[in-house]
Order: structure tokens, then sequence, then C-alpha cells
């Protein structure tokens, strides 16, 4: 394998599997909040070989984003207003 080879980025939606610290950054969130979806159930982890670290499957994530972007309810930004105050005096 040339090294250019093994430095080609495949984007994760094109992947069988994905790591569990991928999935936190995908998710913007931690390895540990990503372990315990694993253990809820709502994601679905594998051990690809014995005593090898856990993967998560890509169907799995998918299928718990679009669950998530269909239960989401839209953000309201409060907005405030600026007030500039301006001093004259000489």
């Amino acid at each position: 394998m040339t090294k250019s080879a093994a430095q080609t980025y495949v984007p994760w939606r094109d992947r069988a599997f994905v790591s569990v610290r991928e999935v936190a950054q995908i998710m913007a969130r931690s390895p540990d909040w990503v372990r315990n979806r694993i253990g809820e159930g709502r994601l679905v982890g594998r051990q690809l070989q014995a005593g090898g670290p856990v993967v998560v499957t890509v169907a799995s994530l998918v299928k718990f984003i679009d669950g998530v972007e269909a239960t989401a309810s839209p953000v309201r930004v409060k907005t405030s207003t600026i007030y500039l105050a301006v001093n004259n005096d000489p």
C-alpha cells in the first residue's frame, strides 16, 4: 500500500463503521456520550476483532441522526438590541 493510498480520506457516510471518537466528533459530543448511546441500544457498536476497539455501524448512526432531526424542535435565538451612546461634549 502506498503512502497516498493509506492517507486517502473516505467520507464517514461511505464507510461501514466509524470509531467511537469519530462519532463523538460528528455528533459534537464526548466519546463517553457515544458509549452510553451504544449501551442504551440507540447506536450499534461492534468489536471487529477480539480485544479490538469498539466501532459504530454507519447505518445505526444515520438512523440515530435521522431520528434526532425528525424530533428536534426549531431553536429560537433571542436577539438583543444594541444602543450606541455618543458623547459630543467638547
